[in-house]
């Protein structure tokens, strides 16, 4: 894995409450940990911390330059708070890693391709889970994993944590029997409820 963007981290001496005067400044508060280094209170340029996790996400490896060091360190976003209401990001956790150490992360997932059952309209699909625990190396964590729902074919078919291919390098932590996809079946109820609704409509139509 490439390293992503390089975010250039200052030592925060504001703290507590007081970190809303860093938000108006245009700083965004953030704590550094890992690799043997104790928590540090930092702050990052806001457009610059957005812009990185933007692009990396929690799964993809960016460079940490602090104080006056001239090569990033490796490291991951592991989280990045955000206001429920305005969206706008709060505080983030960065998280130094070690090249040589394996390291456990949660990897988006993502879909592609088309259901035959969707298509034939057999059934509806419906989304398990979002991500996947996986333990590896850190250059090897992939930034997302793929997943071809292209083999639904039909009703109650389904994807499941053990039917992924991934190199032997990543361990998969998350249950083998958790499923990530499948097709939820349209019931015969469901059909005909569906037909009285759409002839319900088209009478209310002609007498309007």
């Amino acid at each position: 894995m490439e390293m992503g963007p390089t975010l250039k981290v200052q030592r925060r001496e504001v703290t507590g409450k007081k970190v809303r005067q860093l938000r108006r400044a245009g700083w965004l508060p953030a704590v550094l940990y890992g690799a043997g280094m104790e928590s540090v209170p930092v702050q990052i340029p806001y457009d610059e911390a957005v812009a990185a996790y933007r692009r990396a996400g929690t799964s993809t490896m960016v460079g940490i330059l602090m104080d006056r060091q001239r090569t990033p360190r490796p490291a991951f976003i592991r989280e990045a708070q955000q206001d429920p209401i305005s969206l706008r990001f709060l505080h983030m956790d960065l998280e130094l890693v070690d090249p040589r150490r394996p390291i456990t992360v949660d990897v988006p997932i993502v879909l592609v391709g088309e259901s035959p059952a969707v298509r034939q309209g057999l059934g509806v699909l419906t989304h398990g889970i979002e991500q996947i625990e996986v333990h590896c190396l850190p250059a090897d964590v992939p930034p997302h994993i793929e997943v071809d729902i292209s083999v639904l074919a039909g009703p109650d078919d389904a994807i499941h944590v053990r039917d992924l291919k991934l190199p032997p390098e990543i361990e998969v932590r998350t249950d083998p029997a958790t499923v990530i996809a499948y097709i939820a079946a349209m019931r015969g109820v469901e059909i005909e409820e569906a037909a009285e609704e759409a002839t319900a409509e088209g009478a209310e139509k002609e007498e309007g």
